[in-house]
């Protein structure tokens, strides 16, 4: 009966998503990039590499557009249209904010949670170089 009722649920997403889909838009407080190793941010090499935008989000080796958007508090719980490797999925998944949002939680199939970190926006990191930026014009 369970099982019934998860698909069911699931189909009625599914409807809603289709029919909604343009207005499936991810809160700003859950947009940017996030990585389990913050030192990894800018790079999309890391495999926990995570990119959430408004209507599309990326995963290290798949991205897709946003199908439909649920959130309760700190709550986002996404049905995203994946595509990887020559292939194409649907995903459901469900993250939490932590309370400053700088970390964003998923929880493994084992229960316990996956924790990424807020990079900073590129326009607000730095270069790690020691050398200035030359102005542009700048001779």
């Amino acid at each position: 009966m369970k099982i019934v009722r998860l698909l069911s649920t699931a189909a009625l997403l599914l409807v809603s998503a289709s029919t909604a889909a343009h207005d499936a838009v991810i809160p700003g407080r859950f947009l940017g990039e996030w990585n389990a190793d913050p030192s990894q941010c800018g790079k999309g090499t890391e495999d926990s590499f995570l990119l959430i935008e408004p209507r599309r989000v990326s995963y290290w080796e798949s991205s897709g557009p946003v199908r439909a958007v649920v959130v309760r508090g700190r709550e986002l719980a996404l049905i995203l249209e994946l595509s990887g490797e020559g292939e194409t999925w649907l995903s459901a998944t469900q993250f939490e904010l932590s309370e400053d949002g700088k970390q964003l939680s998923w929880e493994r199939a084992s229960g316990e949670p996956f924790v990424r970190f807020r990079c900073p926006s590129p326009r607000h990191r730095s270069n790690n170089s020691s050398k200035p930026t030359p102005l542009r014009g700048a001779a």
